[in-house]
């Protein structure tokens, strides 16, 4: 008897439709179109100062002059010369050299008395200093045409001090109406510091 061993059927590999869904593609959208022109945060006209030249004094008189500066109001003083000399009256009146009645007419009775005040406070422990006192500079910026925004460069002795202080139009004078100085070393306790009237600051504050 003979057995019949049928032929074994080779295997095939037969490829399945590929059933995924196409590839599609997003794009973010374009924003719209504004209207409203590009916010230019570049200062084209740099802030400049006029810098006259050093008076007989040797004081530095200097104004800031940029486009958001106002112009004084005509019949002012000269906001320079003006500041010049209340700084050196100021540092005079603190350290005992300069009566404070003196600046009666030239401040504001919140700083007027705060100088006061730190006048009698520095007589009490120092007495009179006999210091030599000096304007270095002085710059001026005008906010506003009835405001002038004042610092200085004072010296005392051997050391310097920053002052700086706000002048506003009183008819035809200025006014001072906030002061503040940093004081040299061993000078602290004779410093006021007077905000402006308009803020709510009243002279209780008067020492650092």
């Amino acid at each position: 008897m003979s057995t019949t061993t049928a032929p074994s059927r080779m295997p095939s590999v037969h490829w399945l439709i590929d059933s995924r869904p196409p590839s599609l593609s997003w794009a973010r959208p374009a924003p719209p179109q504004s209207n409203q022109p590009p916010l230019d945060l570049v200062d084209h006209e740099p802030d400049r100062t006029e810098t006259a030249a050093p008076n007989h004094r040797g004081v530095r008189a200097t104004t800031v002059k940029t486009r958001w500066a106002a112009r004084p109001r005509p019949g002012l003083p000269n906001a320079e010369q003006w500041s010049a000399t209340l700084a050196l009256a100021i540092i005079q009146a603190l350290l005992g050299q300069r009566s404070v009645a003196q600046l009666n007419r030239w401040m504001v009775e919140e700083v007027l008395a705060a100088i006061s005040m730190s006048q009698r406070r520095n007589l009490k422990i120092s007495g009179r200093i006999a210091l030599h006192t000096a304007l270095h500079s002085v710059r001026v910026q005008h906010p506003g045409p009835d405001v002038a925004e004042v610092s200085a460069h004072v010296a005392i002795g051997k050391q310097s001090a920053a002052m700086a202080f706000r002048l506003e139009a009183l008819g035809d004078r200025w006014l001072c109406t906030a002061l503040e100085l940093a004081p040299p070393r061993g000078f602290k306790g004779m410093v006021p510091r007077v905000g402006d009237r308009s803020r709510g600051v009243g002279s209780d504050q008067t020492g650092y």
